[in-house]
């Protein structure tokens, strides 16, 4: 029997749901030990984290293509498929409502609080403002190694709110992150990052 199945195949799976996280500084861990310590320490504190989600989630990074097609070609030649722009997104679908993620997922609204704390109001603005845009997005989650970690940049939910609550039930509040380049310097990479954090050696 021939298969992809080797000694290696139970190091190299993605395990469970994993977590969202808002503007977390990944960069100054090196290895999947320290990541995980500072990732418990965030959920111990609540601080960043986008909170419980159902379903799991998924990452897409589409490319927009085309095809140069000059006369007398009849076949795509190396080279002359074009990549104009990549849509990268990291969907999921909360579990936990707090005011702080309902209004990331509203996309451009404002949230005010009352100086006790006890009344949070949302207010849906029709326009988008730089402060709407969340920095850092990311996903991080278990391997059967160490940890993955998908970052996006400048995320807007361009789904906006869509909540669904049951009899019997929770509510969920869907989100759809779509990230965005800062500036046209920003031109030669996707706004996104995937890091594979091993154990220390």
């Amino acid at each position: 029997m021939i298969t992809g199945l080797t000694p290696q195949t139970f190091e190299s799976l993605q395990l469970n749901a994993g977590a969202f996280l808002k503007n977390f500084d990944w960069e100054s861990y090196e290895d999947s030990d320290a990541l995980e310590t500072a990732i418990l320490d965030l959920l111990e504190s609540r601080t960043g984290v986008v909170g419980a989600t159902k379903g799991g989630g998924s990452f897409e990074a589409s490319p927009t293509t085309r095809t140069i097609e000059p006369d007398g070609m009849r076949a795509p030649f190396v080279g002359s498929t074009v990549n104009d722009m990549w849509t990268v997104k990291l969907k999921g679908t909360m579990m936990e409502v707090t005011p702080e993620n309902f209004k990331d997922a509203l996309m451009c609204a404002e949230l005010e609080s009352n100086e006790a704390g006890t009344r949070h109001v949302l207010k849906l603005r029709n326009e988008i403002r730089p402060e709407d845009y969340i920095e850092s997005f990311c996903w991080v989650g278990d391997t059967s190694k160490g940890l993955v970690l998908i970052e996006l940049k400048n995320v807007l939910n361009i789904t906006g709110a869509s909540m669904t609550f049951t009899d019997k039930g929770e509510g969920t509040l869907p989100f759809e992150m779509q990230a965005h380049a800062s500036d046209l310097n920003d031109s030669e990479y996707a706004p996104c990052t995937i890091v594979f954090f091993d154990p220390a050696v």
